[in-house]
C-alpha cells in the first residue's frame, strides 16, 4: 500500500486548501469515494488536457482511501537549523484533528520542539508527574492513527510531552527518534578526592547549566535572569524561567564501562551540601556522602527541588491495539513510554539508548517502558533498554485505598502523588478487596457506579460486599485490568533499579534476553499498599532461555510490602517457573523471596565472573524467607577459591525447598 500524491491542477478551490496538505493511502474497493470523484468531475469541465490523465486516475488509484497529512505541506523543510517546528507540527496536527486523518507523515530531519506554542492539556500521567503540560502531538479520539516519521529526530527544549496518545484505537508510532537539547538531569565525573576535607572534586558535563546559590548547588534548565528572580513553575513557560533542582536523588556509574558503580547506594549525597566553585564547570563538594566516591565515577543527580518526572517521552491512555516499531529514546524526564488503562500492545525494535558523541550516562530520568492497569498481551521484542534510571519495563495496577465504606458505597484515595487522576475503576470492573496489613484477599466484587469527587478521591459501588463487609484497613485492585506479557529477544543493560519488574495475574513470558548490570535485581515481583500502592500477584510467569550478568543484586526477587516475620504465613506471587537460564555472577546471590507459592527453579547454569568488586550483597545464595512449593532441581553452579559453593536457607518449614540433582548448591539449616 503506497502514497499517492494527487495534482493540485485537479483540485477544485474549495477542497485546494486541505487536500494539497494531505497523501492518501489506499487500497481497492468496489466504490469511488466521493471527496476524489468531485474534484476529478470538475476538472475534466475545466481542462483539456485531464482526461487521459482522470481516466488513469480512475483506473490505478484506490477508490477508498485513507486520508494522510504530510507536515513537509506545512513548510517544515524550509524551517532554518534549529528552528522551533512546533507551529508547523500544530498546524499538521490540526489538520489530522480536523480531517479524522489516518497519519502523519514527518520528512527526515532534525527537528527542534519548544513548548511555547505547543498544545496544552491537563493530564494525569501513571507513575510520573501529573499537571498541565505542553503537548506537540496529542493523538486523541482517532479511530486508526499512524505517526511516522521516516527517520526524523525530534530535539526537545524544556518540559513537555511529545507525544500523548488518549482514546486512540489502532495507533501506530514508528520510524523517529526523540531526544532533549538539556538533560533533566545533572552529570559530573570525579577529577579529585580530598579525605581530609571529606570532600571530592567534580567536573561537570558541558551540557550542565548551574549556579551556586548560598553555597550550594544548583543546577537549570537554562541560565537564571539573577539569583533572586521570583520562580513560577507552572505554564505558561517563558523564555527566562526554567526547572531547577538540587543535589538530592543521586546515582553513581564507573567511568568508561557506563556499569552502575555497585554498592553505589552507600554513596548518597548530602542534598544541602556546600559547594565551592574550583573554575569553569569544575566544583568541590563538601561533607556530601560518608563514603567517599572513586576517583573517575561519574555522578548523576535527578533533584528533588520540585517535580522531576515531568516530561516522559510518550502518553498512551485508554488506547487500544498500539504498534510502536524502530522508535528509538535518548532521554526524557521522566519515562520513555508509560501506558495507562491501554490494552494490546506491540513494541518492537523499540531503543532506549545513548545518543552519540555526547559522553552521557543516562537516557531516561525514571522507566524505559511502565504499563499501569492495562489489559490485553503485551509484546516487547528485539529491543535495547541502556542506562536508564530505572527499570526498562515495569508492568503492574494499582492499588487503591478504602477511606470509609457505607453500605455498598466506598469511598476510596489514590494514594500516591503519582496516582492522581487515573481511572482505576469504571462500571463492570471486578475488584479484589485486600488487607492492607498483609494483602491477603478476602472478597471479589463488581463495580456498579463510580462517582469521581476530586483527582484524589472517588466513590465506587459494589454489587455486593463479601461476608462480614469491608475490613478496615483495607484496599482494593483491578483484577478485570491485568496484562498478559511477552518479553523475548531484548538486551537491558547498565540501568538503575531492577532489569524488569513484574506484577500481574496475566500469563508472563521472559524468554531469550539478556540483562547486564543492573543496579538493583535482575527480575523484580513486587506489591505494596504503602509506598508506591503497585498491585498485581503473579499467577503464571515462565523466565527462561536468559542470560544474567553481573546483576548487583539477586536475579530474581519475589517480594511485597509486608513483614515476612509477622506474617510469616502469607501468601502473594506464584506460578512461577525459571528454568535453562545462564547466570554470570560476582557476587553468588542469585535469589531472594518471601510469601512464594510456588517456584520451580530448575535446569540453570551459574558460574563465577572475573569482574572484580569489593561489594558483596548480604545474603544467602537462595534466601526464601517464606511460601511453599519451592522446588529446585537440576541446577548447576561452577565456583572458585571464594565463592566454592551456593548455599540455600528458608525461613519457614513451609519455605524449605525439594532439592533434586543440583551440583555446587547446598541446603543448609
Amino acid at each position: 500500500m503506497g502514497f499517492v500524491r494527487y495534482p493540485i491542477g485537479c483540485i477544485g478551490d474549495a477542497r485546494r486548501s486541505s487536500l494539497q496538505n494531505r497523501w492518501i493511502r489506499g487500497f481497492y474497493t468496489s466504490t469511488p469515494p466521493t471527496m476524489i470523484m468531485k474534484p476529478i468531475a470538475e476538472c475534466i469541465r475545466h481542462s483539456s488536457r485531464l482526461p487521459t490523465l482522470v481516466c488513469g486516475l480512475l483506473l490505478t488509484l484506490p477508490v477508498t482511501a485513507e486520508e494522510w497529512v504530510d507536515a513537509a505541506d506545512f513548510g517544515l523543510g524550509k524551517l532554518p537549523p534549529g528552528a522551533d517546528a512546533t507551529p508547523v507540527l500544530r498546524r499538521a496536527m490540526e489538520a489530522c484533528i480536523k480531517e479524522k486523518a489516518s497519519g502523519l507523515k514527518v520528512p527526515a530531519g532534525e527537528w527542534h520542539l519548544f513548548p511555547q506554542f505547543a498544545f496544552e492539556q491537563n493530564l494525569a500521567v501513571a507513575n510520573n508527574d501529573p499537571g498541565i503540560r505542553r503537548v506537540v502531538f496529542p493523538i486523541d479520539g482517532f479511530e486508526g492513527f499512524t505517526l511516522e516519521a521516516d527517520g526524523a529526530r525530534f530535539v526537545c527544549h524544556g518540559p513537555m510531552i511529545p507525544i500523548s496518545a488518549e482514546g486512540t484505537r489502532d495507533l501506530t508510532l514508528k520510524g523517529f527518534s526523540i531526544d532533549w537539547a538539556r538533560p533533566f538531569s545533572m552529570q559530573g565525573t570525579v577529577e579529585a578526592v580530598q579525605p581530609e576535607l571529606n570532600a571530592f572534586d567534580l567536573k561537570l558535563h558541558p551540557e550542565v547549566v548551574y549556579e551556586i546559590r548560598g553555597q550550594r548547588l544548583i543546577f537549570r534548565e537554562k541560565p537564571s535572569p539573577s539569583p533572586t528572580t521570583w520562580k513560577e513553575w507552572a505554564p505558561p513557560v517563558t523564555d527566562t524561567l526554567a526547572w531547577e533542582h538540587n543535589l538530592q536523588w543521586n546515582m553513581w556509574f564507573q567511568g568508561g564501562t557506563r556499569h552502575p558503580l555497585p554498592g553505589e547506594g552507600m554513596l548518597g549525597l548530602e542534598p544541602d551540601a556546600r559547594v565551592e566553585e574550583l573554575g569553569p564547570h569544575r566544583i568541590r563538594i563538601f561533607e556530601a556522602a560518608k563514603v567517599m566516591p572513586p576517583v573517575g565515577a561519574v555522578l548523576i543527580v535527578n533533584g528533588m527541588m520540585q517535580q522531576n518526572r515531568t516530561s516522559p517521552a510518550i502518553r498512551i491512555s485508554g488506547c487500544k491495539d498500539v504498534l510502536v516499531e524502530d522508535v528509538t529514546i535518548h532521554h526524557a524526564g521522566g519515562m520513555g513510554m508509560v501506558a495507562q488503562r491501554s490494552e494490546n500492545f506491540t513494541i518492537r525494535r523499540y531503543k532506549v539508548v545513548l545518543p552519540e558523541g555526547k559522553d552521557r550516562y543516562v537516557t531516561t530520568t525514571a522507566d524505559a517502558t511502565h504499563f499501569n492497569g492495562c489489559r490485553g498481551h503485551i509484546l516487547i521484542e528485539d529491543s535495547l533498554f541502556e542506562n536508564m534510571l530505572d527499570d526498562a519495563s515495569n508492568i503492574h495496577g494499582c492499588f487503591v485505598k478504602v477511606v470509609k465504606a457505607e453500605g455498598n458505597t466506598l469511598t476510596c484515595q489514590r494514594a500516591h502523588s503519582m496516582q492522581l487522576g487515573l481511572v482505576l475503576a469504571e462500571p463492570g470492573d471486578v475488584v479484589r478487596l485486600v488487607q492492607s496489613a498483609d494483602l491477603k484477599p478476602y472478597g471479589d466484587a463488581t463495580v456498579t457506579a463510580v462517582r469521581n469527587l476530586n483527582s484524589e478521591h472517588f466513590e465506587i459501588t459494589l454489587d455486593k460486599l463479601p461476608e462480614g463487609g469491608i475490613r478496615m484497613p483495607s484496599g482494593f485492585y483491578n483484577i478485570s485490568w491485568q496484562p498478559s506479557l511477552t518479553f523475548r529477544n531484548n538486551v537491558v543493560r547498565n540501568n538503575r533499579g531492577r532489569s524488569i519488574l513484574l506484577a500481574t495475574s496475566g500469563k508472563v513470558l521472559v524468554e531469550k534476553n539478556r540483562f547486564e548490570h543492573p543496579s538493583m535485581f535482575g527480575i523484580q515481583m513486587e506489591g505494596d499498599n504503602d509506598f508506591w500502592w503497585e498491585s498485581g500477584p503473579n499467577r503464571d510467569v515462565t523466565i527462561r532461555d536468559n542470560h544474567f550478568l553481573n546483576t548487583t543484586g539477586p536475579v530474581l526477587n519475589v517480594a511485597l510490602g509486608i513483614d515476612p516475620k509477622r506474617y510469616p504465613d502469607a501468601l502473594y506471587h506464584g506460578g512461577i517457573v525459571f528454568e535453562n537460564n545462564l547466570i554470570e555472577t560476582f557476587h553468588g546471590a542469585i535469589m531472594n523471596g518471601y510469601a512464594i507459592d510456588g517456584l520451580i527453579v530448575r535446569n540453570n547454569t551459574i558460574r563465577m565472573t572475573d569482574f572484580t568488586h569489593a561489594y558483596r550483597p548480604e545474603t544467602a545464595s537462595f534466601n526464601f524467607a517464606s511460601g511453599r512449593n519451592i522446588v529446585m532441581e537440576g541446577n548447576r553452579f561452577t565456583g572458585n577459591a571464594e565463592i566454592p559453593e551456593l548455599d540455600v536457607k528458608a525461613g519457614t518449614p513451609s519455605a524449605k525447598p525439594l532439592m533434586k540433582d543440583n551440583q555446587g548448591i547446598v541446603l543448609k539449616p
